[in-house]
């Protein structure tokens, strides 16, 4: 996620020299087991920036998060390199709601082989 931030958030050059970086540093990772998007609207990610009230998150505009929503949706339309499963968490409380939580959980457990979408409550 740092690397799309960075692409939002870094000019031109910076953004070259920090994936100058990235690539040195990447290469000694392992790939995850599982990489899990959770995905919704910019309304629905402001409201729940909102109501976690933490300070400096309360700045994000919407047109930012817009730009950051969607080089998500860019890198994970291309993912390939570990299982990936996107649930729809539009309408979904995984902080608040444990049944929600447990959903998710569930779906883990049934294993993610290649790319799943997971659509909670549909």
């Amino acid at each position: 996620k740092d690397r799309l931030f960075a692409k939002v958030a870094l000019d031109d050059d910076e953004y070259s020299l920090y994936q100058e970086i990235y690539q040195r540093v990447v290469q000694t990772l392992p790939a995850p087991a599982l990489v899990i998007y959770l995905q919704a609207s910019v309304p629905t990610l402001l409201k729940r920036v909102a109501r976690r009230g933490i300070d400096y998150e309360q700045r994000i505009e919407g047109d930012y998060l817009a730009r950051l929503c969607a080089e998500y949706v860019d890198f994970f339309h291309r993912y390939d390199d570990a299982p990936l499963l996107i649930v729809n968490a539009e309408e979904i409380n995984l902080v608040d709601n444990d049944e929600h939580y447990a959903q998710l959980l569930a779906e883990i457990e049934h294993g993610v082989v290649g790319r799943r979408y997971f659509n909670p409550g549909v």
